[in-house]
């Protein structure tokens, strides 16, 4: 996957049991997606919070979801720990992962990379790296970028 490419569609199911599909939301916000290794670890829940601390300020543009392989029960208690304001989607057999190049080596795992999907469903950018902070920081630009963020 590349800048300019169309985002693969697909349907998946959220921490809240709602069937989530990727083309519902073209057209009407850009989507932020990013990938994360495992709930409840820490580099993935410093992601989390980060990607929290400035949702409020992008959620009018942007549409947040993370994914990764981990059980609807699994994110369902995940987002409730850390009162997430948006959803998780379950990625079991990481059919999706593989799709947006997250499958990490040997496909065990998913590994940490984000993608913002445009409105017309094209990647605009991705941010890929294993720390979470170059993750946090492109959530930051993006808030920043419309001279919202306090």
């Amino acid at each position: 996957m590349k800048i300019g490419d169309l985002a693969p569609d697909f349907e998946l199911e959220s921490n809240t049991g709602e069937k989530i599909r990727l083309s519902d939301y073209l057209g009407k916000k850009k989507v932020i997606l990013f990938f994360y290794v495992k709930d409840n670890t820490p580099g993935c829940t410093a992601e989390v919070k980060g990607i929290k601390n400035y949702h409020s300020e992008i959620s009018n543009k942007y549409e947040v979801f993370g994914i990764n392989q981990d059980s609807k029960e699994s994110h369902a208690n995940f987002c409730q720990k850390h009162d997430l304001p948006f959803k998780i989607l379950v990625d079991k057999g990481k059919k999706v992962a593989a799709w947006y190049h997250a499958s990490g080596i040997l496909g065990i795992y998913t590994k940490r990379i984000t993608y913002l999907i445009g409105l017309d469903g094209k990647i605009e950018k991705i941010v890929d790296g294993m720390g979470s902070s170059n993750h946090i920081e492109f959530i930051q630009g993006l808030c920043d970028s419309q001279r919202s963020c306090k």
